[in-house]
């Protein structure tokens, strides 16, 4: 197979348009999506709509994470879950307003018991060989050992499988300094990665001192705003296209995600890839609920986003 999706801390999730949303007040939620969810089920969900399944590893607990394993199932999707009985899988909760702001409200989800994380490491242990590339997205589950992040890397890497990581915290930086070879983030998550305010420059500098540890390439959104990419064979700027009638930018990293995810795979050359990732993440802009992308609109966000080689 391609890819193995690894969202650790699965949910539900929940979206909501609440067009006059003001805090303090009560509302009536009638436009509900409701989802299974996380960054990785996102990434998978955008990677079918481009043509390419991909199965998804976690965690799974309680009566949420029976019915996220239920969902998922009857999605399609191909799962390898980890199930244990500690707490409540988390519910995550945005609510979208008129203008397309988004208010995020996420639980943290149980703790994982020692035995699930043996299970788990166990099972990808079995897995990593028969795949090429490994991404591992989203929030780290509560309770995981330190050096759980370190684990997955040097396992891949033992069987030949490429790693990629959207995740934030000390979990970036365990598994940065394990050898991940790549990373894709946001401004804010860059700034708490590298202890210093996000300029192209920096990102560049970042770059440099990380690939002697294996580090191929750096990827760093940064909202409307504009992406740079680093990797051996330079630095890049991507300019997004400008989008009308705006619903929701939850998601649109994990878009961005799959969509280079989908060229990386099909061997695309990197500003190919890098286009086609912003087109993914224009068309996740467009619709309610994080993940949800039309192949031929992001095709088409995708000619129009602009790539530019800064060094």
């Amino acid at each position: 197979m391609n890819a193995l999706i690894v969202n650790l801390n699965l949910a539900v999730d929940k979206t909501a348009l609440v067009p006059g949303f003001k805090k303090g007040r009560v509302f009536r939620l009638g436009n509900t999506v409701t989802l299974p969810g996380g960054k990785g089920v996102n990434v998978a969900r955008a990677l079918r709509s481009l043509g390419l399944e991909v199965p998804v590893a976690g965690f799974a607990s309680g009566f949420n994470g029976r019915w996220i394993a239920e969902a998922m199932k009857k999605e399609g999707f191909k799962t390898y879950l980890e199930v244990h009985q500690t707490g409540e899988s988390r519910v995550c909760y945005t609510v979208v307003d008129a203008l397309g702001r988004s208010t995020d409200l996420n639980e943290e989800g149980p703790d994982v018991p020692p035995a699930a994380q043996a299970g788990f490491l166990k099972r990808f242990t079995e897995l990593a060989g028969e795949f090429r590339v490994a991404a591992v997205c989203g929030r780290r589950s509560s309770g995981l050992k330190k050096g759980f992040y370190s684990s997955l890397v040097r396992l891949a890497a033992a069987r030949g499988c490429f790693t990629i990581f959207d995740t934030s915290g000390p979990v970036l930086a365990e598994a940065l300094s394990a050898g991940a070879e790549g990373i894709k983030i946001n401004r804010d998550e860059f700034e708490e990665l590298s202890g210093a305010p996000y300029t192209p420059a920096r990102l560049a500098a970042f770059f440099k001192a990380h690939a002697p540890k294996g580090l191929k390439t750096l990827i760093v959104t940064d909202g409307a705003g504009h992406t740079h990419a680093a990797s051996p064979f330079g630095l890049w700027r991507v300019t997004p296209p400008r989008l009308g009638g705006l619903k929701s930018p939850t998601g649109a990293g994990d878009s961005f995600m799959a969509g280079f995810l989908f060229g990386f795979l099909k061997g695309y050359d990197f500003e190919r890839t890098l286009k086609l990732a912003t087109g993914a993440a224009a068309s996740d802009c467009l619709t309610l609920g994080a993940g949800l992308i039309a192949r031929e609109q992001t095709l088409a966000y995708a000619q129009k986003a602009r790539v530019v080689k800064l060094a």
